[in-house]
């Protein structure tokens, strides 16, 4: 098989405009081995398969690969599979979703390969492969006359800090991305993988964790150096920096020295990151403001120390509180998360929870009330307890995790712990919707601050669940 081109897609979801970072940091790398590339992103779009027939069509890719998250996004992807393969091209999937379940992944009909991990070395060595250069790709499953071959993990990793800039060139309309007439955000990679490995996360997945590579830091230079290189692409105005990813300051050593470095050339352009409160100091609370960080999100996720033990975040609550006011004092939008519904949780153990987010100062106690993900530890005890059923189609995980399937492995009586989970979020969000529009009108926001009368979680969760449980 000759590849002379590929069509990475992003099936995503309709219900926002979201830039397809994976992707584009993956058909950049591939663009510089002299392979043609496309770039599709159906964020935000109603599609359907004449559409896609179309675009493939006139891509005139050989191979369509996707990015695949799981959730709503699963069975438009499933749709596009069906149309590239029906038209003889080579399906491969990419992501959390393809990498936490492979055997499942490829078992569909219309996916030939799958990627654990990360793509970018996978990617190219399968192209080798297909052109028959090389062997079998590592970190590559691959079906084969309807029989699947597994393969270890990749052995070559980017340098994240010698990284060609993201494809945004490839997308079509960058526009759409930054929708107001001032102050827009992009999203920066400034991280890959996480060196934590808490039981809820999908880091905490043994694919994850074996096929993901190492965990690896991006200098503020090369931070700036891609803001700058897409900041240059649109005509919009773009000031502010997501560059939170799973985690961004993840030990005391890089968080200054980033720190430091974004007060030097930071250009007075403003950031949100996430960190966890174990990792934060005064030192470090009282720098980020002085570098642009106007919003940052910390873990606490529980008030009980049996689960900060079991989760190995440590929680030392005057410290907690101390850093709390300090960010807040400096108008840092803080956002602290949590958990309802940990393994074996009890009534007491909620009482902490809740008390810490009496306690601790915050902007927004982002609450969750605990969804099995596929891989990781605190679903395998879900497994284990005969609590829920697993999809045994691909098209069942398309709600899985996002709208239901909640199974109440804590001791809280169930009735107990939603009445609980949705008085306390409601009043929380509630919180937090003020205090956001307060930090727009005080940032000369104005375009954020009308979206968000019409556009917050509370009416997206409204358009996520009309539109996925239908």
């Amino acid at each position: 098989m000759r590849v002379k081109k590929i069509l990475f897609i992003a099936p995503a979801t309709q219900f926002a405009a979201y830039p397809p970072s994976g992707i584009l940091g993956i058909a950049a790398f591939i663009k510089e081995h002299n392979i043609d590339v496309e770039v599709i992103d159906y964020s935000g779009l109603e599609i359907e398969r004449k559409r896609v027939e179309k675009d493939v069509l006139k891509s005139g890719a050989d191979l369509v690969a996707l990015g695949v998250l799981t959730g709503p996004g699963i069975t438009r992807a499933m749709m596009i599979s069906d149309v590239a393969h029906s038209m003889g091209r080579y399906v491969v999937w990419g992501g959390p979703h393809a990498t936490v379940l492979p055997e499942m992944t490829l078992s569909y009909k219309s996916v030939d390969a799958v990627i654990l991990g990360e793509g970018e070395y996978a990617l190219l060595e399968l192209i080798h492969y297909l052109e028959n250069k090389g062997e079998k790709p590592k970190g590559v499953w691959i079906k084969e006359n309807n029989e699947i071959f597994t393969a270890p993990a990749q052995d070559k990793f980017i340098d994240m800090n010698k990284k060609p800039m993201p494809g945004w060139e490839l997308l079509k309309n960058i526009d759409r991305y930054f929708p107001y007439k001032k102050h827009n955000l992009v999203i920066i990679e400034a991280t890959r993988g996480c060196p934590y490995r808490c039981g809820f996360c999908h880091h905490a997945s043994d694919d994850v964790k074996d096929y993901g590579g190492f965990y690896r830091e991006v200098s503020a230079d090369k931070v700036m150096e891609q803001f700058n290189y897409i900041s240059s692409l649109t005509k919009k105005h773009v000031d502010r920096m997501d560059i939170g990813g799973d985690l961004h300051l993840t030990n005391e050593r890089y968080s200054k020295k980033f720190i430091q470095d974004m007060i030097v050339i930071g250009e007075n352009v403003k950031w949100l990151s996430v960190s966890r409160f174990d990792l934060m100091t005064q030192e470090i609370a009282e720098m980020l403001p002085q570098a642009g960080c106007e919003g940052i999100m910390l873990g606490v996720e529980s008030g009980s120390k049996r689960i900060q033990t079991m989760l190995g975040k440590m929680v030392d609550l005057p410290k907690a509180v101390k850093v709390a006011k300090t960010l807040r004092k400096n108008h840092v939008l803080l956002t602290n998360t949590y958990i309802m519904g940990h393994p074996d949780e009890t009534i007491n153990e909620l009482t902490l929870t809740l008390m810490y987010m009496k306690k601790i100062p915050a902007d927004q106690n982002l609450l969750q009330i605990y969804r099995p993900f596929p891989g990781t530890p605190y679903f395998n005890v879900f497994i284990s307890r005969n609590k829920v059923s697993i999809p045994k189609r691909l098209e069942d995980y398309n709600t899985f995790g996002v709208l239901g399937h909640h199974a109440n492995i804590s001791k809280i009586p169930t009735k107990m712990l939603y009445k609980e989970f949705y008085r306390t979020n409601l009043f929380e969000q509630t919180k937090h919707l003020v205090n956001l529009q307060r930090y727009y009108w005080r940032n000369s926001m104005y375009g954020q601050f009308f979206d968000s009368m019409k556009n917050n979680k509370f009416t997206f969760k409204l358009k996520e669940y009309l539109a996925v449980g239908r």
